[in-house]
């Protein structure tokens, strides 16, 4: 067993986005100062009990994908934007659909990751006294599938 490491400089786990398609791990822009991702498939169900079973009966239903991170602000990928991708605030604002790579450990060749398409939400800033820099959560709610795949 191979456990995935992100604790190497080169090896930190990275969300890459692009308002086209990505097509090397440069395309687009890192978002900057993450403090964790989260991937969630939530593959769905439909439940129904009968009269002549005694248990439950399941379908399984389309999958509800998302990636949930937070991270700390940085002016300029979150207002201004960079590499001809507008800011989060605006992608999220004007609903703009996003491409997206989040890569497990690092972008070197031989890296896994996982891509996919959709919209990013739930951002939410936040300061206080005790917390002097912006930090929010984010969210990409995905419009269909995960793909995962390797850095070539």
């Amino acid at each position: 067993m191979a456990y995935i490491n992100v604790s190497a400089p080169t090896s930190n786990a990275i969300i890459q986005i692009h308002t086209g398609t990505i097509s090397t791990t440069s395309s687009g822009y890192i978002i900057p100062a993450l403090q964790d991702i989260t991937l969630n498939n939530s593959a769905g169900q439909f439940n129904w009990t009968q009269l002549d079973v005694f248990a439950n009966l399941t379908v399984s239903t389309p999958a509800t994908n998302s990636i949930s991170a937070n991270l700390v602000l940085d002016s300029t990928t979150f207002f201004a934007g960079t590499s001809g991708v507008p800011g989060l605030f605006d992608l999220s604002n004007d609903a703009t659909l996003v491409y997206f790579r989040v890569y497990f450990n690092g972008r070197g060749v031989g890296s896994k990751y996982v891509s996919g398409s959709g919209y990013i939400t739930n951002l939410a800033p936040t300061v206080n006294p005790t917390a002097p820099v912006w930090v929010s959560p984010i969210q990409i709610s995905v419009d269909g599938d995960f793909t995962a795949a390797t850095v070539s």
